[in-house]
């Protein structure tokens, strides 16, 4: 199962009609697009992307599937966007690494990385639910999960509840690695990890 199928089937668990999701780096759009049917039809999104290139995709797919009216579409950095939103998610989503298809060059960074997970602390409900993948295939990719997994250790300290999802077989394995975290149980299905992504 790839993780992004992954992310989906426990969005399926946990999300209800009007929850209110943040997605916090849109890319092409799919996680969007998950998280309004599974809201639909009183429940909120908001996507955001640096890439001016992934809100037109995301709120084409969106607007393709007539859910667009449920999301708000926000260009730019997820470490000062998350500084401008004041309200509480049940669900907060990061896709970290670069749009596929695109520039490589357009990623995201530890420092804005960091700087969003620490606000997300403050935005996510108390039973609301975190989800990071991070891929570490492309340059300065390691570095990035490093500063999650610092900052998911640090959140086990304070009694969160971290689920750590990694299809890799080896340390030397850079395939990408999924971050699960919330203030409440997780209660999620049993990842099967019967091919990579």
């Amino acid at each position: 199962m790839r993780l992004t199928e992954y992310v989906h089937l426990c969005l399926e668990k946990r999300l209800s009609k009007g929850d209110c999701v943040l997605d916090a780096t849109a890319g092409k759009g799919y996680d969007t697009l998950k998280s309004a049917q599974l809201v639909q039809p009183n429940g909120q999104v908001i996507a955001l992307d640096i890439q001016e290139e992934a809100i037109k995709a995301t709120e084409e797919k969106l607007t393709q599937a007539g859910l667009n009216t449920l999301c708000e579409f926000h260009l730019g950095n997820h470490g000062e966007v998350l500084k401008e939103i004041t309200q509480t998610f049940d669900c907060i989503l990061f896709n970290l690494g670069y749009l596929p298809g695109s520039d490589k060059t357009t990623i995201t960074t530890p420092k804005n990385t960091l700087s969003a997970l620490n606000q997300c602390q403050n935005l996510l409900k108390a039973n609301g639910i975190l989800f990071v993948t991070a891929y570490r295939q492309h340059q300065g990719g390691l570095e990035e999960a490093s500063v999650v997994e610092n900052w998911m250790h640090r959140k086990t300290a304070k009694k969160w509840f971290i689920q750590t999802v990694n299809p890799a077989k080896a340390e030397t394995d850079l395939y990408p690695i999924l971050w699960i975290a919330s203030k409440s149980f997780l209660n999620l299905p049993i990842y099967s990890s019967d091919k990579h992504e």
